[in-house]
């Protein structure tokens, strides 16, 4: 296996099968795909004078907040994962003590950045200047010069239980490493249902790389709902989802009814329960 994160997506470059779907089934593409876009937003942050700086992202699980985890596997840049549900100073404080050059958002999540210190421009991605941008680098190859195992690919911040969320950092190297054993588990046939948010290390690391590691699918959920679960399992035919405790309680609390063991899940991984 890959030791770097930019070494398993530019070991997927040609990969026409497994890849990502959104949970509305509206969107889809495969590994082969997801690295493309990636390298296209890789060309970007070059261009944009952010290889190697850090670079805010506050989404919801689209296929957006990937391709932007994949660019900076391949360029060098760090996405720091802003935690959405941090308001005012808080989240301001999150963005300048990460020391982002940029932050990346959307519609649904630019009010929260709104009026705000952040010591740093943010960007929507999407507006047609982002997909104009990310256009004018299609067709761009997927680097061969990818920063190595100990380059810093991401700032994840803790929950906060124990004071401040604390920005953890993710090493190229770390993160693949730590994905090999889930990888062993899976094959291209497997389906992984991902609910948990792509800003914190479990869907990471229990989920979207291991999924990208062993050529799976992977059904982004944009974000997590116990009255959709089943429903979405069953829909894409998943044989695989991970959790935190609180998820699974959300899970444990819904109605029992007779239809609950008709799924193909075969087994999950996650942490507090």
């Amino acid at each position: 296996m890959a030791e770097t994160v930019g070494g398993l997506l530019a070991g997927r470059a040609d990969d026409p099968g497994g890849g990502l779907r959104t949970a509305a089934w509206d969107r889809a593409w495969s590994w082969g795909e997801v690295a493309a876009e990636a390298a296209a937003r890789a060309a970007l942050l070059e261009e944009l004078g952010l290889a190697g700086r850090h670079v805010g992202v506050l989404l919801d699980n689209v296929g957006e907040f990937v391709f932007l985890l994949g660019a900076a596997a391949l360029s060098g840049a760090v996405v720091v994962g802003v935690n959405p549900t941090r308001r005012g100073e808080e989240l301001a404080r999150d963005v300048r003590h990460t020391d982002c050059a940029l932050v990346l958002t959307d519609a649904a999540h630019a009010p929260l950045l709104a009026g705000l210190d952040l010591g740093a421009d943010v960007r929507r991605v999407d507006e047609p200047a982002w997909a104009a941008a990310v256009e004018r680098h299609r067709g761009a190859p997927v680097p061969t010069d990818l920063p190595d195992a100990d380059a810093l690919w991401a700032l994840l911040f803790t929950s906060g239980s124990t004071g401040a969320p604390k920005a953890v950092r993710m090493s190229q190297g770390r993160a693949a490493r730590t994905v090999g054993p889930a990888a062993a588990g899976f094959g291209p046939g497997d389906v992984l249902y991902c609910s948990m948010p792509l800003f914190h290390g479990n869907a990471l690391l229990a989920c979207l790389l291991p999924g990208l590691a062993a050529g799976a699918t992977v059904v982004l959920k944009e974000r997590f709902s116990a009255s959709d679960f089943l429903a979405d399992v069953r829909r894409h035919g998943c044989t695989y989802f991970n959790y935190v405790g609180r998820a699974l309680s959300y899970l444990l609390a819904r109605p029992e009814e007779p239809s609950d063991a008709d799924n193909p899940l075969v087994w999950c991984l996650g942490s507090e329960a």
